[in-house]
């Protein structure tokens, strides 16, 4: 039992600005409850300049009543210095940036489901009479907890929850106009390791949406044959260099070329959500030292 409650005071420390409400009570039993997410249907909402308005679909996969807000977020992909993907967030775009976060809003923005229910949220966009064609994007943040948290026990038993805010953040795309994205991949930075690659490319995009696609690595011997792979789904606002290691298992040493490829596909997104882009690749030769 000490351990136990030990564990869920460092639980409460660690996860404390995120608590809106605690119940701890000794037990021989506890059990521990934490707040479930609404489920947020489609990933990507596109509104047409023509519409002006699209919807959301919440699902609450629980037998309990769950509270939601919604707000608004700008934000965008980036990469750090180590390579990884990250939402930047400035507290306002920074100049150039296709922003759509101050003129579209969500009703309602605040809302009840109750279990196993759904309920569709409603986006409205008031653009700029002087919008420019093009792609302009923002965040949807979807904030959910249970409505009534509760506390039960008895002499033998105690049932101990916590009311923990879940935030699920979608995109959202506002198309004027005929968009039109391109993407332009540099030449890779590769350094071997013991067992694997580790490869750099700096991908720029174009044009006046975002590159929505996926990198394909591929590591080809000199008949021309596939030996390693890799396939990164990206959506690039901005200029990142992600890093990617391709494993060397099985690959002998010797002359090789690394191949890197960005095209307008994924597999986790509609096909109407993904606007044509002309493929962009880069051929880096490279020599497999013996390991």
């Amino acid at each position: 039992m000490t351990a136990i409650t030990a564990l869920l005071g460092r639980f409460l420390h660690r996860y404390a600005p995120r608590v809106r409400h605690a119940v701890l009570l000794a037990s021989c039993a506890p059990s521990l409850l934490v707040a479930q997410g609404v489920v947020v249907s489609p990933p990507t909402l596109v509104i047409d300049h023509r519409v002006r308005s699209g919807a959301l679909e919440l699902f609450n996969p629980s037998d309990r009543p769950i509270e939601v807000r919604i707000e608004m977020l700008f934000g965008y992909p980036v990469t750090d210095s180590s390579g990884q993907f990250g939402l930047e967030t400035p507290a306002s775009p920074p100049p150039g940036m296709r922003a759509a976060t101050t003129w579209v809003e969500a009703f309602p923005a605040r809302l009840t489901i109750p279990g196993s229910g759904r309920q569709t949220v409603r986006f409205l966009a008031r653009p700029p009479a002087t919008l420019a064609d093009g792609e302009y994007f923002s965040r949807v943040v979807v904030t959910s907890k249970f409505a009534t948290p509760t506390a039960a026990g008895g002499a033998d038993a105690i049932r101990t929850e916590l009311s923990v805010e879940v935030r699920a953040v979608t995109t959202l795309l506002y198309r004027k106009g005929s968009p039109a994205a391109t993407i332009r991949v540099s030449e890779a930075t590769v350094t071997q390791g013991r067992d694997s690659l580790d490869v750099r490319v700096t991908a720029t995009p174009g044009g006046t949406a975002a590159f929505l696609g996926t990198l394909t690595y591929a590591l080809l011997n000199e008949a021309g044959a596939v030996v390693a792979s890799h396939a990164q789904p990206v959506s690039i606002y901005v200029p990142v260099t992600p890093r990617v290691r391709l494993p060397l298992a099985g690959v002998a040493p010797g002359s090789y070329r690394l191949r890197v490829r960005a095209t307008a596909e994924r597999g986790d997104l509609p096909a109407a959500v993904i606007l044509p882009v002309t493929a962009s690749e880069s051929i880096t030769p490279l020599r497999i030292a013996p390991r």
